[in-house]
């Protein structure tokens, strides 16, 4: 009997395993028509349709986070240049102001980015920026 070295035995194991994911597998014949005819959904069991709309869900979700993202970019960039802060220091700024405005920070960042002037329109908006930022000088102030 020849002896296999322990990294030989991993390797086989491997490809076994390698080799049962590639194999075939067998479809109900109810899904394979429903495919065929283009009736999947109908024919998806519940489980199945349920994760299909929670991944719809969340693509969703994905695609508005995504969506918002260039503006709440843009936001901190103004809030870096116009109070000299780091980029994280902009974010907590646009988070602070949207906790207490109760809206999305992709809001509050759309208020920021609507007047390129840099000031923000008179609202709840504006009031809650305003205390952040006035927070963050005072901050400032004192690690100085």
């Amino acid at each position: 009997m020849r002896r296999r070295s322990l990294a030989a035995l991993r390797l086989t194991s491997v490809l076994r395993v390698a080799s049962a994911l590639r194999a075939p597998r067998k479809v109900p014949r109810a899904a394979a028509d429903a495919l065929r005819d283009g009736t999947a959904d109908t024919a998806a069991p519940d489980a199945s349709g349920a994760a299909v709309e929670r991944l719809r869900a969340e693509n969703a979700r994905l695609r508005r986070a995504l969506a918002g993202r260039p503006v709440i970019d843009q936001a901190r960039g103004i809030l870096m240049a116009t109070e000299g802060c780091t980029a994280e220091r902009a974010w907590d700024i646009l988070r602070q102001t949207s906790q207490h405005a109760n809206l999305k920070v992709r809001e509050v960042a759309g208020e920021v980015v609507a007047d390129p002037t840099g000031t923000v329109p008179p609202g709840p908006v504006r009031t809650h920026l305003r205390e952040a930022v006035r927070q963050h000088r005072a901050a400032r102030r004192k690690a100085s």
